[in-house]
């Protein structure tokens, strides 16, 4: 349903992201794991074309976006494909949490604002926020924020949905709500690709988990065999690091 194909980034000219290969399927959800500076965030958005890769191709169903040959209509195609949950929830300040769900539905897919109020307000039930709608982003937690995040992804029934680092800008007491949140879209099926830094929900949500390091993916599979009996000597001396520090 995703292939990603030689995708390649350089950033100064210094090469962050060097010809990586992955395919998704529908309802697979993948966890992308890795140490920091790596490229992992960098994927993701390039993915989505929120950076411009150097080359490489990006498939969605029948859509191909090669990253030297295209149009921004193209791009467009694809985000509508893709929706993007942010580290730091890039919530409209000005927009309370109904209005930021509904804002793409009214002007990227032209939807009557009523209807698309309407959406909303269902979608804020649905993630245990009714009684927030008329809040603004000031007025929430971040765990809150991040839950009304998610909820603008979900509105626009995309493809896929890509999470980068979801939990990473949140204080810990909010970290659980958000996870679950997240663990519920798995449960429903929904396609998920995730940045994380959080190994114990990696291991139990994600059906398969991809370690990256200096730009490249270096070792997949399911969780299990990833963090009981990883192969690469780099993926080897990065579970060794989080298993003493009891996060897995």
């Amino acid at each position: 349903m995703i292939k990603v194909s030689n995708l390649s980034k350089a950033f100064d000219g210094q090469t962050v992201l060097n010809g990586i290969d992955l395919e998704v399927k529908e309802g697979e959800v993948v966890a992308i794991i890795g140490p920091s500076g790596t490229g992992k965030s960098t994927f993701l958005r390039c993915i989505n074309y929120l950076e411009q890769p150097d080359s490489g191709t990006v498939s969605v169903d029948n859509l191909n976006v090669e990253a030297k040959h295209h149009q921004q209509q193209d791009i467009l195609a694809l985000r509508r494909k893709l929706s993007f949950v942010f580290q730091n929830y890039s919530l409209f300040a000005n927009l309370n949490a109904e209005q930021n769900i509904a804002e793409a539905l009214i002007t990227v897919w032209k939807q009557p604002k009523t209807e698309a109020l309407n959406t909303a307000r269902e979608i804020l039930s649905d993630i245990g926020l009714a009684d927030k709608a008329k809040h603004y982003p000031s007025q929430l937690s971040g765990g809150q924020q991040q839950r009304v995040g998610i909820g603008r992804a979900m509105a626009t029934h995309s493809k896929a949905i890509l999470f980068d680092e979801p939990t990473s800008a949140l204080d810990p007491e909010w970290v659980g709500e958000v996870l679950a949140l997240i663990k519920n879209l798995a449960q429903r099926k929904q396609t998920l690709i995730i940045v994380t830094h959080e190994m114990a929900f990696a291991r139990e949500v994600a059906d398969r988990v991809v370690f990256m390091s200096d730009g490249t993916i270096v070792e997949q599979g399911s969780p299990e065999q990833l963090f009981n009996n990883p192969k690469d000597p780099r993926t080897q001396q990065f579970i060794s690091r989080i298993v003493k520090r009891g996060e897995v």
